[in-house]
């Protein structure tokens, strides 16, 4: 099958190019006494089929795949496990995610410490610190998303990756370590995804370190862009109520009492 035929799938979502992709695959496959062609095909099928979140029929597929290689293949059965567990954060389930990769760590272990993998791994790193989050496991998170800034990561990345640590940092309530990773990830530059919830949390980190101008100044961001940042305002209002109580401005605070709820 041509490249561009599967990238411009993929790329498109397009559901008639991925059927014409579909129909390629299936041409090649039955046309193809390669054993090791015939999975590779099967492989680009399933992971085709998974961004048109096509989930069962990708598994399927999968299953098909295995049947074709023999399981000493090491690369095959890599790659096979890795397309697995992407399934698994494209469906959202990001705890039977985290659960598979770290099985293909332990599964490839010693294939994955060879220099020509460490792409690989760190992408398997990263996905774990990702799903770990998810799953509220935040000292896991932690400690992985530490690891990930040892990486070669682009800005965005960079950034995305201060983003997660300092909402882990935030939950375990350890409020100084998340205020300096909200800052320099807005340093860096913070992706729209992530652009309220970390001046949200940046503010009510300074709220908790008691530096309530500092707090001020990002919780009235917040307020100003609610419907963009698509933040609940009476969590908003509550705080800014408590911030300005602490700096004396008394009527403030009792309008924002008026219109948050307690917290």
């Amino acid at each position: 099958m041509e490249d561009t035929i599967i990238e411009e799938a993929l790329r498109s979502r397009d559901p008639n190019l991925a059927e014409k992709a579909f129909r390629e695959i299936d041409t090649r496959f039955f046309g193809s006494t390669s054993a090791a062609q015939r999975a590779g095909l099967l492989l680009s099928k399933s992971v085709l089929l998974g961004v048109l979140h096509r989930f069962d029929d990708a598994r399927k597929q999968l299953e098909l795949a295995s049947q074709q290689t023999p399981n000493d293949d090491p690369d095959f059965q890599l790659n096979l496990d890795l397309i697995a567990s992407s399934l698994y954060d494209q469906e959202g389930l990001p705890r039977e995610a985290l659960v598979q990769l770290t099985a293909v760590l332990s599964k490839h272990a010693k294939r994955l410490k060879s220099p020509e993998f460490r792409s690989t791994c760190e992408d398997i790193q990263l996905r774990r610190a990702l799903d770990s989050v998810s799953v509220g496991e935040y000292r896991n998170a932690i400690s992985l998303l530490n690891e990930c800034l040892t990486f070669d990561l682009g800005p965005q990345d960079k950034s995305n990756t201060l983003s997660n640590l300092g909402l882990s940092y935030s939950q375990l309530k350890n409020f100084e370590a998340a205020k300096d990773c909200f800052l320099e990830a807005i340093k860096i530059g913070v992706t729209k995804e992530w652009e309220g919830e970390v001046h949200c949390r940046l503010g009510i980190a300074y709220a908790h370190l008691n530096l309530f101008r500092e707090a001020k100044r990002e919780l009235k961001v917040c307020e100003d862009r609610a419907s963009e940042y698509q933040i609940p305002v009476d969590t908003i209002y509550a705080w800014l109520s408590r911030i300005r109580r602490a700096l004396g401005e008394k009527a403030e605070s009792e309008r924002y009492a008026r219109l948050g709820r307690p917290i």
